[in-house]
């Protein structure tokens, strides 16, 4: 059967030079996750296949602090094409997986670690497909969850705090929220990834031991084309630069950049001018917007519910507190924090830097002033 007839998942076999050999997805994903044989977890640490390529994001998505990690399969011989903006191009038979867990204590992170979920992104001929897999450790395995779950993780932070997350795996219909996009061509809704950009891919992949920058490792091994000269490719904030040396050691432009940054990864795939929340709210949060009305600057939400809880606008230049954005990040009230799903506590990072950027634009009360 060929890609165009279904999708063909990683199988090992050691009695050809290609270690892959097809696994069938037409009609529907495999029950555990090991019968796709590209990921295994040894009860510490996760490991790959032969042409499973991990990789990392400058700046991350937050999920209650879990850590993730990232790995992408391309079917052998093929590439992606490069965009300077926009998520590459992947070919038919690509499978990103992404796996969530938590340490029992974040100032030991490789031990106790409770491996939770694996998220795999499969790209069909026609369209992206989600499978949320919960791992199940007596069974040394994960199993395709379609109907998520939630779970009580307690954990210490990296500061010595007790915290608790009711950690959402996501119904296998709930990821339409974050991975959904409009094509304003056509009015039709499609699914696609949110991390693999240029931008957020060009640095060096520490986790894998790696030295050489992630975009030249995959051009190196024929599995990105079209992309131009390095030092012509963007570059997103490294959020470990924050977290390393705190926000007061950030001079303005660099809080701006980090905020912006921050938001793009975190917000811009609902909050962009072909996201659903961006189109019904006309709030774009993308690091390239630079209409401050549509920023969120002195804006009215069109639709905010009770997550404005008596704030006027988006962002209050130079008023953190007045802001309604700073509000929603912070709070813990279902139906008014945001992102709505992903997340039980606030990100005190992200918040901020956040806080910082709105406190340094220039004051404004967001009020007409009369003739």
């Amino acid at each position: 059967m060929s890609l165009a007839a279904g999708v063909w998942l990683a199988s090992c076999s050691t009695d050809s030079p290609d270690p892959f050999r097809g696994v069938d997805l037409e009609d529907g994903a495999p029950e555990l996750l090991s019968e796709m044989n590209l990921i295994d977890w040894d009860g510490e640490k996760l490991s790959y296949a032969p042409g499973v390529e991990r990789y990392e994001l400058n700046t991350w998505l937050f999920s209650d602090y879990s850590l993730k990690d990232r790995a992408i399969y391309m079917p052998e011989g093929t590439a992606a094409d490069y965009h300077e903006q926009d998520v590459f191009d992947f070919p038919v038979g690509t499978v990103i997986l992404k796996s969530f867990m938590f340490p029992a204590d974040f100032r030991s992170p490789d031990q106790n670690i409770d491996l939770i979920e694996t998220r795999v992104l499969v790209r069909f001929e026609e369209e992206w497909k989600a499978f949320p897999y919960v791992w199940e450790h007596e069974l040394g395995d994960a199993v395709l969850r379609v109907q998520g779950e939630v779970r009580v993780v307690d954990f210490i932070d990296e500061a010595g705090v007790a915290k608790t997350s009711n950690y959402l795996v996501p119904q296998k219909n709930q990821c339409s929220e974050c991975h959904l996009l409009k094509d304003l061509a056509t009015d039709e809704d499609y699914l696609t990834p949110i991390g693999p950009k240029a931008r957020h891919l060009n640095r060096a992949n520490t986790s894998a031991g790696q030295t050489k920058n992630q975009l030249v490792h995959l051009q190196a091994h024929d599995l990105l084309v079209g992309m131009p000269d390095l030092a012509d490719v963007g570059v997103a904030y490294d959020f470990r630069e924050l977290l390393a040396q705190g926000v007061t050691s950030l001079d303005g432009p660099t809080v701006e950049t980090a905020a912006r940054d921050y938001l793009d990864i975190n917000c811009a795939h609902c909050h962009n001018p072909e996201g659903v929340s961006g189109i019904s709210s006309q709030l774009f949060l993308n690091y390239d917007n630079t209409d401050l009305f549509h920023l969120g600057v002195c804006k009215k939400p069109g639709s905010a519910g009770k997550g404005g809880e008596g704030r006027t606008y988006d962002i209050v230049p130079g008023d953190p507190e007045a802001s309604i954005l700073i509000y929603r990040t912070e709070t813990e009230e279902l139906g008014a924090m945001m992102p709505l799903i992903g997340r039980s506590l606030p990100h005190e990072p992200g918040i901020e830097v956040l806080r910082a950027w709105i406190a340094a634009m220039p004051p404004d009360d967001c009020e007409v002033a009369p003739p």
